[in-house]
């Protein structure tokens, strides 16, 4: 591999528009009319684009590296049969104790399963690039302080008007607070300390590349990224569209695009031939198509059953035929069999991305050269 096609995970063009261009685009939007959308709420449409069409979609686009893979399926059985079982036995007993607990728990998960989905792209950028060196701050330490911070930071923050899924689904120290003078000001400090981390980070990339070092445009990128968008979305901004949208749109897309990648080349290595495009275009709408109406039929239960909040919008398709759910018991089963998706996806994902015997093709398509 060259040390210009290590610079990227899948292409150059593909990592620019992707991967950054559309987080990039939505800061730039942000950010040129802050007071507007900082106290904007969700609309319907912003709703139906990035939390169905993109957050919501994201989770059922592992099945294709799961359940619809018959060889991948094969590669994880006891795991993938396993896991579903447990994780409804568990939410039905933790939501018949606490739905309060339930969502915190969730939200805890959510937050470890956003981290690692970052230090896993960086990982694979290192791949490529064969980079593997030690440094003072190494590259896990880097992600692990650009998306920790604004976490704590959301802890401590008397201030906070959103939340990850339900209000106060984390454990907030800011309820403990009697002097909020004092948060501020060890945050004013905390907040150029974690920028002067990210520098020097970055300023060692930069030696590297000069002492011809094995470098990752894309990783700098992906990692400045990563910073710029949980900083702005969860430290600077104070707004639930604005973390909702950015952090979606920042997680949602470059995993639907890693599936798809990971898919179209699995399929070319497996064949021995370069794929047409034709082939590609088909597969793509394939994978986009199952995934939306998969986000669709799911979000439409949730919303008769649970939340009644956009029958404007799933009663144009298909009239409700149930009530919203009103009995507790109901309600708890109703969420623990509607949360496996997401649930599935948090655990699986844990196992489906690591370079082993299990997961054979992850390290040819990774380091081999693109072909289509």
């Amino acid at each position: 591999m060259n040390s210009r096609e290590g610079n990227w995970l899948f292409s150059k063009w593909v990592d620019l528009f992707v991967l950054f261009a559309p987080v990039w685009l939505v800061w730039v939007i942000f950010l040129s009319n802050q007071d507007y959308y900082q106290h904007m709420n969700l609309p319907a449409w912003m709703w139906l684009i990035f939390i169905l069409g993109i957050d919501v979609s994201h989770v059922w686009s592992s099945l294709f590296r799961t359940y619809l893979s018959k060889d991948e399926f094969e590669a994880h059985r006891l795991r993938l049969i396993l896991i579903p079982i447990v994780l409804l036995i568990a939410s039905s007993l933790v939501l018949s104790f606490s739905p309060a607990w339930f969502w915190t728990i969730m939200a805890y998960l959510a937050v470890f399963h956003f981290i690692k989905q970052q230090y896993g792209f960086l990982a694979l950028y290192n791949f490529r690039a064969g980079s593997f060196r030690k440094k003072l701050i190494s590259d896990k330490l880097i992600i692990y302080i650009a998306t920790l911070y604004p976490i704590i930071y959301w802890h401590f923050n008397s201030q906070s008007e959103f939340n990850w899924f339900v209000e106060n689904d984390f454990f907030f120290v800011k309820n403990y607070l009697t002097n909020n003078a004092i948060f501020s000001e060890v945050f004013y400090f905390l907040n150029w300390a974690y920028w002067g981390v990210i520098a020097y980070w970055v300023g060692e990339e930069i030696v590297a590349k000069a002492n011809g070092k094995p470098f990752s445009i894309g990783k700098l990128l992906w990692t400045l990224t990563t910073a710029l968008n949980w900083w702005f979305g969860i430290v600077y901004f104070n707004s639930d569209l604005v973390f909702s949208v950015s952090n979606v749109v920042a997680h949602g897309i470059p995993y639907i695009a890693l599936i798809y990648f990971y898919d179209v080349k699995k399929t070319s290595i497996k064949s021995g031939v370069k794929l047409k495009l034709s082939f590609l275009a088909k597969r793509l709408l394939i994978v986009l198509g199952v995934i939306l109406v998969a986000a669709l039929v799911e979000e439409y239960f949730w919303d008769m059953l649970v939340y009644n909040e956009h029958a404007d919008i799933f009663e144009q398709i298909l009239p409700y035929s149930y009530e919203q759910l009103t009995n507790s018991w109901g309600i708890a089963i109703a969420v623990a069999i509607l949360a496996l998706p997401q649930q599935v996806h948090y655990v699986t994902d844990g196992f489906i991305w690591k370079m082993n015997d299990k997961n054979k093709y992850l390290k040819p398509i990774f380091s081999r050269k693109d072909e289509s």
